[in-house]
């Protein structure tokens, strides 16, 4: 089978005027570059806050779950007494250490 070109659609491409390189222009006036000494973020006081909560966090050690487990047993049973004196001498070591 031989395609033979008619003249309807030309198979070779159509030669075209030399490209000239255009620079775009900003039509818009109002729009201006963002420099990057522009751009500014802040964090408000409860963002501050949590973050400072999400490091200390990270900080705890593990919990052991059947303790956690038995002191909330105890509570909802109204079996749990806190030794004062104990609790006490442990928030003065912890606030105010020698």
């Amino acid at each position: 089978m031989k395609i033979e070109n008619s003249g309807v659609s030309s198979i070779l491409p159509k030669l075209t005027e030399a490209a000239v390189r255009v620079e775009k222009k900003d039509e818009r006036p109002e729009v201006r570059s963002v420099r990057p000494s522009q751009d500014k973020a802040e964090m408000s006081d409860q963002a501050r806050l949590l973050a400072k909560a999400r490091v200390a966090l990270g900080n705890v050690e593990d919990t052991n779950p059947e303790r956690l487990g038995a002191l909330r047993n105890q509570i909802a049973s109204g079996d749990y007494t806190i030794q004062v004196n104990d609790l006490a001498r442990k928030l003065a070591a912890k606030f105010y250490p020698k």
